[in-house]
């Protein structure tokens, strides 16, 4: 049986299962796994052989975060409450220091895994309430 309506309202109707969403938050979700230290060493295999490194996750899951807000429901910073925005603010500033701010990394090295822990529930707790 065809599909009795016309492209656009197809592509509409497929977007509504939030599949490219789901696939956003796995690739936010595995790179902040890997840049907090939780997963080492990925490679993507198939001919191409690239190893993930820290900052090209950091830039990977910063991209995610921004698809996120420009999917969402609200995309206005000032349609969220005063708590959600730090939240939201907070995610991307807690990845950033991880990568760039000498004294956050090395506490994170000190404290192993327990900062590392700590910052990656901060990203993804940001990345769940700029989501809902």
């Amino acid at each position: 049986m065809a599909y009795s309506r016309d492209p656009s309202s197809m592509m509409e109707d497929y977007m509504n299962l939030r599949t490219l969403p789901a696939a956003i938050g796995i690739a936010f979700t595995v790179m902040s796994l890997y840049m907090f230290g939780a997963v080492d060493g990925l490679t993507i295999g198939w001919g191409i052989d690239y190893t993930l490194t820290s900052n090209h996750a950091l830039w990977g899951s910063l991209a995610a975060y921004a698809l996120a807000f420009a999917s969402s429901e609200t995309r206005s910073f000032e349609n969220y409450e005063r708590w959600e925005q730090i939240t939201i603010a907070g995610g991307p500033a807690v990845m950033v220091a991880s990568q760039h701010w000498t004294w956050f990394a090395d506490q994170m090295a000190a404290n192993s895994p327990h900062l590392a822990i700590v910052a990656f529930f901060v990203s993804f707790a940001s990345y769940g309430v700029l989501v809902q």
